[in-house]
């Protein structure tokens, strides 16, 4: 009797009940993620990092970038602006990188949707600059946007990213800080406040004179986060980031769990998609896992030492799982570990299988 309730349970959740729909699908890009794939080699010591400071880095980043648009054929792309890189001195501003970024997105026709705050894509996800570091004491804090010597200075990088990219006709889309409400387990399980996202809604809204969206993202495991609520009710655009298989170890095995198929114990983002249709607004993926889930460094993970939760069969599940959640638009996650798998091996499996998604060939 309780395997058959399980069974049912399973059988009646959203990812097999769901009809498939047609996002729109695009890429996450992060230049230090390219970096770190493509240029650093930790076996060369000091001479295996390349500096956030060389010269012609920004020429470097977009380059890349026109790379993955160019092999993928993406007309979306998400890109977070980093506080340490654009604002490397109090009041000091370096929009090189992101001017180049949008630079070439424009040239290849390709929208963005920019995100702007503390926190921002792949490691460390808070990108403090040392001048704030030096004036705020973070251990002991849980929401840290809540300390003045950092709250004040985040949100006048905010307002002055803001007036200064405004005009790129590039910019399809906003994004106001990432995962905010997320605790961060690479920084002291650190939050952003609900306030202070508003207030970042409020600067995006205030100073775009073309009166773009703005997405607040979330993301959870279990159906018993309701976080997602607030990002709803505090954005024009409800995000959220999707991994749905995951690697677990237990003494003598190890599991790959497809997280979105443990029935009513998983977010049903199905739902997530209908309140935010309802409340006029839409639902976008701003994360969708297509590179693996690694616990060590992921250039390890090569054609001949591959991690099971992302094989190809699992690429083209979580694209079905996608289309069923109802949303509008979804962007993978992992393109610049494509692109790596393509230079380093001569593995074409996973760039072709990002071109396909993103040309809607995988249904």
């Amino acid at each position: 009797m309780v395997l058959t309730v399980a069974f049912l349970m399973w059988r009646l959740s959203w990812p097999h009940v769901e009809a498939a729909g047609d996002p729109a699908f695009g890429i996450n890009y992060s230049c230090n993620q390219a970096e770190y794939l493509l240029l650093e080699d930790p076996a060369l010591g000091p001479a295996g990092y390349v500096s956030d400071d060389r010269a012609g880095r920004a020429e470097w980043c977009a380059a890349t970038l026109g790379r993955l648009l160019d092999g993928t054929g993406a007309k979306y792309v998400r890109l977070s602006v980093e506080w340490s890189q654009v604002e490397p001195a109090e009041g000091v501003y370096d929009f090189r990188l992101v001017d180049a970024l949008l630079a070439e997105a424009g040239r290849h026709g390709t929208s963005v949707l920019l995100t702007v705050g503390i926190k921002a894509q792949r490691h460390p996800e808070y990108y403090i600059p040392p001048w704030v570091l030096a004036k705020v004491q973070l251990h002991g804090v849980t929401t840290i946007s809540d300390l003045p010597p950092l709250r004040d200075p985040a949100l006048a990088m905010v307002r002055a990213v803001a007036a200064h990219v405004a005009a790129s006709p590039a910019i399809d889309s906003w994004g106001a800080d990432n995962e905010p409400f997320v605790p961060s387990a690479r920084a002291e399980e650190w939050v952003i406040g609900r306030d202070f996202v508003d207030e970042e809604v409020r600067i995006l809204h205030e100073l775009d004179p073309l009166h773009r969206p703005v997405v607040v993202n979330h993301a959870q495991h279990f159906v018993f986060d309701r976080r997602w609520r607030d990002a709803l009710a505090d954005s024009d655009i409800l995000g959220t980031s999707i991994y749905p298989y995951r690697n677990y170890d237990l003494p003598g095995l190890h599991l790959v769990v497809p997280i979105v198929e443990i029935g009513p114990f998983g977010p049903n983002y199905a739902a997530q998609a209908r309140a935010a249709h309802k409340k006029g607004g839409q639902f976008w993926i701003t994360e969708m896992q297509g590179e693996p889930w690694a616990d060590h460094d992921i250039r390890l993970v090569t054609p001949d030492h591959p991690l099971p939760d992302v094989t190809p069969g699992h690429f083209r599940d979580d694209i079905d799982y996608a289309r069923r959640t109802g949303a509008d638009r979804v962007y993978l996650w992992g393109a610049e570990w494509w692109l790596f798998m393509r230079e380093k091996y001569g593995d074409e499996t996973w760039m072709a299988l990002g071109r396909a998604a993103l040309g809607g060939e995988i249904r």
